[in-house]
């Protein structure tokens, strides 16, 4: 009998473990705690509907998913920070869509390129309300026009961002109508300053429209959104009241770094679109003003390329300046 050959047997059994099949990391992930970064202040609608979505992924991850607010200078001091983070799936960036559709038209320079951040879903949209001073005698989008059209340049209308300067930007471009924007900081001073009959009317969040519109002082004209929105089945589109292919919609996504792997955004927006597709997720996210939408990484891609695009044509066409 041949004496053993215990050298060949450890290497026999060394190649044999390493032959068998080893999960990948994206396969296991996440295996530690996600920070999820939110480009604005605690307390408001963004940071809200994280915490609420962050819990979630929580539960369905088995590892913390972290809120941390970068808040500063319109979304770019948190999304530069995730755009400069390792692209390991281990940071992601929870923001409006004016990080990324809004900021590059508006801001000669940003610390970041819509390049370096790779889409995962976007989670909700919020539709804007067009608000007119209750007093007035217009009670539709047409009416509203007539008078812009019957008064070039009279009217006022509070803007409380880059982005409502845009939308309104957009509305007169397409219904050829010219008014005055008046600048608020923020979309409650601008809804109390219509209420008050400082200025005519405003495009603002529907969250900031509640208040005025519930105590009788505005008169809610439309939704912004392309379709009606579930949340306000009722109430037209600007769109479908004499202004076709208007649409503004505001946009909540989830991203990473570019460069990360794709099966770790895959399995992100597996657990994301599992999280949404809950009643209670949604049902809470609707309760401050969102409409769950869930889509796929490419959708959102997409989606946020088509409207970065059709603002820097606007931009370029009203030969507009920001900076």
């Amino acid at each position: 009998m041949k004496p053993v050959n215990r050298k060949l047997l450890r290497t026999m059994a060394l190649t044999a473990f390493l032959a068998l099949p080893v999960p990948s990391m994206a396969q296991s992930y996440p295996v530690k705690p996600v920070r999820i970064i939110v480009p604005a202040a605690p307390g408001g609608g963004l940071d809200v509907t994280a915490r609420i979505f962050s819990a979630r992924l929580s539960d369905t991850w088995g590892q913390q998913a972290v809120v941390e607010n970068r808040a500063g200078a319109n979304f770019i001091v948190g999304t530069e920070t995730v755009a400069k983070s390792a692209p390991d799936g281990y940071t992601l960036l929870f923001t409006s869509h004016a990080a990324l559709t809004i900021n590059p038209v508006t801001y000669a320079r940003l610390p970041y390129s819509v390049q370096d951040l790779a889409p995962i879903t976007i989670v909700y949209v919020t539709p804007s309300a067009l608000l007119v001073n209750a007093a007035l005698p217009i009670k539709s989008v047409q009416d509203l026009i007539a008078q812009l059209r019957a008064n070039p340049g009279k009217f006022n209308h509070g803007s409380n961002s880059a982005s409502t300067i845009l939308a309104s930007e957009l509305l007169k471009s397409i219904a050829k109508v010219e008014f005055q924007d008046i600048n608020y900081k923020g979309g409650v001073l601008a809804a109390a300053a219509t209420a008050a009959g400082e200025i005519q009317f405003c495009i603002v969040d529907m969250g900031s429209a509640t208040a005025p519109v519930k105590a009788g002082r505005v008169r809610l004209l439309a939704v912004t959104t392309p379709q009606r929105s579930k949340l306000s089945p009722d109430v037209p589109t600007v769109a479908e009241q004499g202004v076709p292919g208007y649409a503004y919609t505001g946009m909540t996504a989830m991203l990473a770094p570019a460069r990360t792997p794709p099966e770790i955004i895959a399995r992100a927006n597996a657990a994301m679109k599992r999280v949404l597709s809950e009643p209670e997720t949604s049902a809470k996210i609707e309760s401050v003003g969102g409409e769950v939408l869930a889509s796929s990484p490419e959708e959102t891609g997409r989606i946020l390329r088509e409207e970065l695009e059709r603002w820097e044509k606007l931009v370029k066409e009203r030969g507009l300046k920001f900076q």
